[in-house]
């Protein structure tokens, strides 16, 4: 049977809440085909009937996997494109062929932003807040990063189901790319100062000869060899933040 309506958007925000739940079944096999299915479970129900419903949902069952964030503009375009088909209209490419070629994509520029980029962003600065004395910091952290997700899981889904093909012209729009390099060089930054944090409040009880600045000479000389070698520079923040707070507190432990 073949549906003649759009879908309400009742059963298009049951959709969206669902995605919530992309990555609760999974699995080595097919990734996150389980989830795509059970997310738009509710909207297949409304479009296909009987034995049409059930040809569909094996389809879906194929290999999925992408961002949990960019996998709703995804989920929003591939229903869209399942109403139409089911109207009879045609398609400039086939559902299946379009989540394959958007799934990768979406991931790689999901991956490095959310992954990569701005939760290291929230947890350094709730890091920092911490060190402050601040009870608020896993507060910050929960919202820095879940808001930008959640609102751009549900905008994107919205975008996706309104623009089906044209969603990746959308996608391009946000350069995500663009942002995750400006807001890395804030990580720099605030990973920065939290050293800083680190090394003068562990400093601050500790009496220590002028010479030893001197001993950040060589510091400097191997971070600029470990840079042309093309190692991280946030790995080696990280490392020599830890670094300086085992030294700190081996200070305090032979000072006692």
């Amino acid at each position: 049977m073949k549906g003649s309506e759009n879908l309400s958007k009742k059963i298009l925000w049951c959709v969206a809440l669902r995605a919530l739940l992309l990555q609760a079944s999974w699995n080595f096999g097919r990734m996150q085909n389980l989830g795509f299915l059970f997310t738009v479970m509710p909207g297949f129900r409304r479009i296909f009937k009987g034995r049409q419903l059930q040809r569909e949902c094996r389809r879906n069952l194929s290999y999925f996997n992408s961002n949990p964030v960019l996998a709703l503009p995804i989920i929003g375009a591939s229903l869209r494109l399942e109403e139409q088909k089911s109207r009879g209209e045609d398609l400039i490419m086939g559902v299946e062929d379009f989540k394959s070629a958007m799934a990768g994509p979406c991931a790689a520029m999901g991956d490095s932003f959310f992954w990569g980029t701005l939760r290291p962003l929230a947890a350094s600065a709730a890091v920092w807040l911490a060190l402050a004395g601040n009870g608020w910091s896993v507060v910050l952290f929960l919202l820095l990063y879940n808001v930008p997700a959640i609102g751009l899981r549900f905008c994107g889904f919205w975008q996706g189901y309104r623009r089906d093909y044209k969603v990746v012209d959308k996608l391009q729009s946000w350069r995500l790319s663009d942002l995750a390099y400006r807001l890395r060089s804030l990580l720099v930054v605030v990973l920065g100062g939290i050293s800083a944090w680190v090394a003068f409040d562990g400093l601050g009880h500790v009496q220590l000869s002028v010479a030893w600045g001197w001993s950040v000479v060589p510091v400097v000389l191997l971070i600029g060899w470990l840079v042309r070698r093309g190692v991280s520079s946030l790995v080696m923040l990280i490392g020599l933040v830890s670094l300086l707070w085992i030294g700190l507190h081996l200070c305090n432990i032979v000072r006692l």
